[in-house]
């Protein structure tokens, strides 16, 4: 047994051939729509490293987490503000006051996720940070304190 054979048991088989490769070619990016258009602008990028420029950022794996997290506090939101108005009894002295009472249940109920939706919307060209400024405001703001306190 000679070294040659201990060498050859760690390749694989064809892998000195000369048009075998380990890893593929890097592709670059497809452009999105927004970066055709700011070619369509006049902004043309020659150069493979200014056409990466051009693309969306893409959000880091830490704001997507926390993003994760603030959609779950604002379900728990939900479903504190839905069961705190369900064990609340209100007597209405008249019609105007009992419709007045349901919409004001329906739009808490309904707050914490319109909050959520429209931050993640209206924040979507804006930095990370700015988006979980806005989402760590509303999730002070809407917390469910009748549930809390168990009133």
């Amino acid at each position: 047994m000679t070294g040659d054979d201990d060498d050859e048991a760690l390749t694989w088989a064809g892998g000195r051939d000369p048009s075998h490769y380990e890893t593929p070619v890097a592709k670059a990016p497809k452009r999105q729509k927004a970066a055709a258009t700011d070619a369509a602008d006049g902004e043309t990028a020659e150069d493979p490293e200014d056409a990466a420029a051009l693309l969306p950022a893409v959000a880091s794996g830490a704001a997507l987490i926390s993003l994760g997290i603030f959609a779950g506090i604002y379900a728990l939101y939900t479903i504190g503000w839905f069961v705190s108005w369900q064990r609340f009894d209100y007597v209405a002295a008249n019609r105007l006051d009992e419709l007045g009472f349901s919409i004001q249940q329906a739009l808490t109920i309904v707050a914490p996720a319109v909050w959520f939706a429209s931050v993640v919307t209206l924040t979507r060209h804006r930095r990370p940070a700015a988006r979980l400024l806005w989402l760590l405001l509303g999730a002070l703001v809407l917390i469910p304190w009748s549930f809390a306190l168990g009133r």
